[in-house]
């Protein structure tokens, strides 16, 4: 289960995941997040993903948030946010996304750190 949200105050993409994450649902969400980004093409937006309190993510739905990720990003995402399950996962991410965490482009806190 998830929800999106634009968030027009803050001018974000909002998404947050419960449960269980299977890749039916990612891959319905996938398709929502492009509809929103599409609305979104040329203003100025940023993206929060949390799916911190998720029980479990079938295999391949972090592909799928890889590519939601890198859609974001072409779509013009200022900032992208991931909510993490724990700090090792957060740290994995900045690992592998180093020069965009540096940039300022993205960001991956652990669920209990987030602001």
């Amino acid at each position: 289960m998830y929800l999106l949200n634009w968030n027009q105050r803050q001018q974000k993409i909002e998404a947050s995941f419960g449960g269980v994450i299977t890749m039916s649902e990612a891959r319905v969400f996938a398709d929502e997040l492009h509809e929103i980004l599409s609305e979104r093409q040329g203003s100025l937006f940023s993206v929060s993903l949390d799916y911190a309190t998720t029980s479990r993510l079938e295999e391949g739905v972090r592909d799928i948030f890889q590519a939601c990720r890198e859609r974001c990003c072409f779509a013009g995402a200022a900032k992208i946010t991931f909510v993490t399950r724990d700090e090792n996962e957060a740290h994995r991410l900045i690992s592998t996304r180093l020069q965009q965490v540096l940039d300022g482009s993205e960001e991956y806190v652990a669920f209990g750190l987030a602001a």
